[in-house]
This record gives C-alpha cells, sequence and structure tokens, in this order.
C-alpha cells in the first residue's frame, strides 16, 4: 500500500509537471494552430451543439482521424471552453498511464517496488515528454487505455477488455492496425483466444470502415489515397497497390526502410530501455510492429523521430 500511494503522488506530480511545461509553451507562443487549434476549434464547436467543421479544410472534424472520443471531451468545454482542458487532459492521461503499467508489472508476479521503478522508467521516458509539449493528441488517451486492456485480457476480464477497445479505436482510427497486432500477440503468445479474435477481428473491421466508409462520407476524399499521396505514394496509390507493392517490390520497400534516418530512429526509440530488453520477452513487440511499420516506411520525417505523437502506439 505503501508504494501504491507513492506512485499516485508520482502521477499526480507527473501531470502537474507535464501540465505547466505545455501551459508555459502556449503561453510564449510557441503553441501550433496545427495541432492545438485543430482540435480546440472542433472540441468548442461539438460543445456548442453546432457542425464541428474544421476552417482549416472546411469538413467534419471526424473525417481527419474518426477520434469519436472528443464527443465526450466536449463536455469538459461545456463548463468552461477552454484550450487549456486539452492540455491538462493530455498531461494527465499520460501521467495515468504509469497506474495500469504498474498493475501489469503487479500482475506479472514483480515486488511493488520493482512495479513502482518500472512506472517511473515509463514516466522517464523521452517520447512522453515530447509529446506532452506537441500541441495535443487525442491518442495520448489511448495509452493508458492500451495497458489497462491488455491487463483486463490477461485477468480475463471481457468486458473491460471489450470497453478499452471501444476507447482505443475513438482515439484514432489508424490504431486498429494497432489493435491488431496486439490481437495476434494475445492469440498466438498470450494464449487468450477470446481475447485475441476480438482484437484482431475489431481491428480489421474499423479500418475497413474508417478508410473505406466514413472518412470518405465526411470529406469526400479516399483515406488511402490521401495518406498515399504525400507519405507513401512511391507504393501506389490505391490499398491494393500499395498491399501488392509491399510484398512484389521488395527492393522498393527495403529502399526505403534500410536509411540512415530509419537507423538513427531505431537507436533513439531503444536506448533509453535497452538495459531492460530481453529477446526472451520480446513478443509483446508484435503488438508494436504495425505503428513501427508505418513509420519506417513513411516518407514523412516527423514519423521518425521521439518528438511527436506518431510513436506512441510503439
Amino acid at each position: 500500500m505503501h508504494k501504491k500511494n507513492d506512485l499516485f503522488l508520482l502521477i499526480g506530480c507527473a501531470t502537474i509537471i507535464l501540465f505547466i511545461c505545455s501551459t508555459i509553451r502556449h503561453i510564449l507562443f510557441q503553441s501550433n494552430a496545427l495541432d492545438l487549434g485543430w482540435f480546440d476549434q472542433g472540441v468548442y464547436l461539438i460543445s456548442q451543439g453546432k457542425p464541428p467543421i474544421i476552417s482549416f479544410v472546411d469538413y467534419h472534424i471526424l473525417g481527419d482521424h474518426i477520434a469519436f472520443i472528443l464527443y465526450p471531451i466536449a463536455l469538459l468545454y461545456k463548463i468552461y471552453p477552454s484550450v487549456y482542458w486539452l492540455l491538462f487532459l493530455q498531461a494527465f492521461s499520460l501521467s495515468l498511464a504509469a497506474f495500469p503499467l504498474w498493475q501489469l508489472a503487479i500482475e506479472a508476479g514483480l515486488k511493488e517496488k520493482q512495479a513502482y521503478t518500472l512506472a517511473l522508467v515509463y514516466l522517464l521516458y523521452p517520447l512522453i515528454f515530447n509529446v506532452n509539449l506537441f500541441d495535443f493528441h487525442p491518442e495520448v488517451i489511448a495509452v493508458p487505455e492500451i495497458f489497462w486492456t491488455i491487463l483486463a485480457a490477461r485477468l480475463n476480464n471481457l468486458w473491460g477488455f471489450c470497453l478499452g477497445i471501444i476507447i482505443i479505436l475513438g482515439c484514432k482510427a489508424i490504431l486498429s492496425l494497432t489493435l491488431l497486432g496486439m490481437g495476434i500477440w494475445l492469440l498466438l503468445w498470450e494464449k487468450k483466444k477470446i481475447s485475441g479474435i476480438i482484437a484482431i477481428i475489431s481491428g480489421i473491421l474499423w479500418f475497413i470502415i474508417t478508410t473505406k466508409l466514413l472518412i470518405p462520407l465526411l470529406t469526400g476524399k479516399s483515406a488511402v489515397i490521401e495518406m498515399a499521396d504525400s507519405r507513401y505514394s512511391y507504393l501506389g496509390d490505391s490499398l491494393p497497390a500499395i498491399i501488392f507493392n509491399l510484398f512484389l517490390k521488395p527492393d522498393l520497400v527495403l529502399g526505403k526502410i534500410f536509411t540512415g534516418n530509419n537507423l538513427e530512429y531505431l537507436i533513439l526509440l531503444i536506448i533509453p530501455l535497452v538495459w531492460g530488453l530481453s529477446w526472451r520477452y520480446s513478443a509483446p513487440i508484435i503488438a508494436a510492429i504495425p505503428a513501427l511499420a508505418l513509420n519506417l516506411l513513411a516518407d514523412h520525417a516527423p514519423q521518425k523521430n521521439l518528438t511527436t505523437q506518431y510513436s506512441l502506439p510503439i
């Protein structure tokens, strides 16, 4: 109980520190219209019962990443409309993830002191501080939820697991691929048949629904084509073409993966944790493969560093 109280104190202190830092950045006019202004505008319009049409692009905010988690977030703006709600929610979500991580460590048989140390290691991981400063992104809410969902699977809490999936998918559509990877890991390595199958089916279905139906409906554009036009244009201009070239044009893919930028990115990802990594217990990395592959394949520099939100699922 003593260590648990220390953990809550740690989470509280981390939340305050992260919130103060992002607030100072905003006060000093270092925050951006993209993405902080984007979500502030959308959440405000939702709170006022108005269509959340983002002025930057002139389409519904859900057309971006189908982040329906923004609707319950808008309840905070009903209390008082302020961008600082978003900054606080981000700081709190990133800090709160230390608690389910601590629970996972205890469930795995570690002592409370060791579990507390792992929670501290998580909070000190460079990406956590950097993402907190990088405006606001709803996928930060998925970070603690991913840990809780895994915990629910290990405890055979099916209802908690399903609720976690809904929240994760509601933070960003592309997290459906992370959920797919998580499902494969749970099914084949953790021997959690029901949870694994649910995660795999949910991930596949949500990816298809969002990219082929919801995003085109809300934006008038194909999600895959719009993505291919910028970050993955070298792979093709449609989903079938991208999949075809991934498997049948290895020279094209390998030429993009084996680069100095990607090597630097992998080193930055691993270095803070290299002291504790073990190949014997590396199976959970399977859940990180979709997000890692997207970042390595992308022709987009911000996806290859620890300052943006793209590495959060990893």
